[in-house]
């Protein structure tokens, strides 16, 4: 007996197979079609991998440290309700091109998970120089793009007219 063969797909089907149908196979046949057919697609800009140098780091580091140093006074309790989660530093680090300002907080709950845990509140990417795109963390647990484009200045400036900006309380 002469088994019909289709070989238009990748695979191939035999007809006397029980699990694939004449109408299948047609079906198949035409999600091949429609694969070939070619578009075109916006193709995003590539990021430049503009590298800092440690100098560069530090500078703007040392730019952000009397902003660091006053949140620091502001919103650092001396006396702060233990029965929840209280605020113990306002720092600044580095990771790649991205220079975020942290706060860390203390838990003395009996049912708390951990003892202490960070949390990033700005993000600042350097893309050139005294360029940054700056951005935020939401509430959604996801980095939020406010503008790019900016200097260090205008960078300090947002941060200290929003309170979203700032650490929190």
């Amino acid at each position: 007996m002469i088994i019909p063969v289709v070989e238009e797909v990748d695979f191939v089907f035999s007809l006397d197979c029980p699990t694939f149908t004449t109408a299948s196979i047609h079906t198949i046949m035409k999600m091949k079609l429609k694969m070939k057919e070619k578009s075109w697609i916006l193709s995003p800009k590539k990021d430049s991998k503009t590298k800092l140098t440690e100098s560069e780091k530090i500078e703007i580091q040392n730019y952000f440290q009397p902003l660091i140093d006053g949140f620091k006074k502001q919103y650092i309790q001396e006396n702060p309700d233990k029965e929840f989660n209280y605020l113990i530093d306002v720092y600044s680090k580095w990771y790649q091109n991205y220079f975020y300002l942290c706060e860390k907080f203390k838990s003395e709950h009996p049912n708390r998970l951990v003892d202490e845990f960070e949390e990033k509140f700005v993000r600042l990417k350097f893309t050139a120089k005294n360029q940054f795109e700056f951005s935020y963390f939401r509430h959604t647990g996801q980095w939020f793009l406010v503008a790019d484009g900016l200097t260090m200045e205008d960078c300090r400036d947002m941060i200290l007219s929003n309170p979203n900006f700032q650490p929190m309380f």
